[in-house]
């Protein structure tokens, strides 16, 4: 009876599996594991099969996606560990060549009246042979782990979702734009955007409507600015953009053009039309200004474009 009741389980699973990657499929969403785990979620939620998703609850693990953030530290964490193994094991076949190689040269050396020179110099060519194919492996392992570890240090810089940089990497940018202009104002301008009423998006559509609208507004605000500016998701809704070596009247022209681009664009999710705006906060450097001054100008500035009706900005400068 049991093995029946698993065998109806499994194929309750089948179907929602199959139901869910022809969902992912329709709305031209790629099937990464969040955002799979999140459709099939809504999938089993709207079967209305009690049995199914009392045995999600008290398997929750299984159907959650909470150890993603770890990924990377584990990974890190695994190469650390494996060019640990890799330095030991090269430095044991060392060892092991040279005591192997001493034996060999202290036997020679019981008969040195009659030894054979070519004995010696074929006994230092296979040491020195050895040795060099040691080494050679170990660089190439050296080298691959050194790959791995520049991919990973890129990828720990970028937003996963919306392929913006991170709020780390904004942090030390800052710092270094800052630590030459300490001491003398820059036309230097931080704006941080904000997309309105996200939340209803989320509770109107689903998670996934509003991970397609924070990946939309990335690619907008970027193709907005000029080569080379970077810009920053600094949390949830929220992205930043640094503009340097940029009047205020030119930021402001900026601003305002994004501003009006997201006003104006439409974004279809399941044959509905999402309305985008955005509201922004501007901060201008001042001298002696740090990180968190001009971050926490701009979010004041943000918050007087909200309370004045958002789809607008607000400067302090």
């Amino acid at each position: 009876m049991e093995m029946n009741n698993n065998n109806h389980i499994a194929e309750m699973v089948f179907q929602l599996a199959e139901e869910t990657f022809a969902k992912l499929k329709s709305l031209n969403i790629p099937p990464y594991p969040k955002y799979y785990h999140d459709t099939f979620v809504e999938t089993l939620q709207k079967s209305g099969d009690t049995e199914l998703m009392d045995l999600t609850k008290k398997h929750s693990y299984l159907f959650s996606n909470a150890q993603q953030e770890e990924m990377v530290s584990e990974t890190c964490f695994g190469l650390m560990k494996k060019g640990l193994e890799e330095f030991v094991k090269t430095n044991d076949n060392l060892k092991f060549i040279s005591d192997e190689t001493s034996i060999n040269i202290d036997n020679i050396k019981k008969d040195y009246e009659s030894v054979d020179t070519h004995q010696v110099l074929q006994a230092f060519d296979n040491f020195q042979g050895k040795i060099l194919h040691e080494l050679q492996a170990a660089d190439e392992t050296i080298a691959k782990l050194k790959l791995e570890v520049e991919r990973l240090e890129r990828e720990s810089n970028i937003d996963p979702l919306t392929k913006a940089h991170n709020r780390r990497v904004l942090v030390k940018d800052l710092e270094e734009l800052l630590s030459v202009g300490r001491d003398r104002d820059m036309d230097m301008h931080l704006v941080m955007f904000d997309a309105d009423d996200f939340k209803q998006i989320n509770d109107s559509f689903g998670h996934i409507a509003g991970d397609k609208t924070l990946i939309f507004l990335s690619k907008l605000i970027q193709n907005s600015l000029r080569r080379g500016t970077r810009i920053y998701r600094y949390g949830g809704e929220e992205f930043v953009v640094i503009l340097n070596r940029t009047s205020f009247e030119e930021a402001t022209k900026i601003v305002d053009r994004i501003i009006k681009e997201t006003s104006d664009s439409k974004l279809l999710y399941k044959n509905h039309d999402i309305h985008l705006t955005l509201s922004a906060g501007i901060c201008s450097h001042k001298r002696t200004m740090s990180a968190d001054d001009l971050l926490d100008t701009a979010d004041k500035a943000l918050y007087e474009a909200k309370k004045s009706g958002k789809n607008c900005f607000r400067s302090a400068h």
